[in-house]
């Protein structure tokens, strides 16, 4: 049985550049996401929000946890705090 996998380090930005890494590498509606998911909405209230289904949601966090090589919504919502993809919304 292979052994549990360590959940990825939150990125550290060594510059503006470089904080906006992760950011470059989702889509536009994936940061509206983000920026929903660091304000602590569920997926409920992501789509009554962006007037999607809850199973759109659930892609598109899916997406970015792969993405962004996390394994839980607090580390995508402590990244946008320090990243900042929600500050271009």
């Amino acid at each position: 049985m292979p052994a549990a996998r360590e959940p990825a380090p939150y990125p550290q930005a060594s510059s503006p550049s470089a904080a906006k890494l992760g950011a470059g590498l989702l889509t536009a509606r994936e940061r509206e996401v983000v920026a929903l998911v660091a304000r602590g909405l569920s997926n409920r209230g992501i789509a009554e929000e962006l007037v999607i289904s809850p199973a759109t949601v659930a892609r598109h966090v899916t997406n970015i946890l792969t993405k962004l090589g996390f394994s839980s919504r607090a580390q995508v919502a402590a990244w946008a705090v320090t990243n900042g993809p929600t500050r271009d919304l």
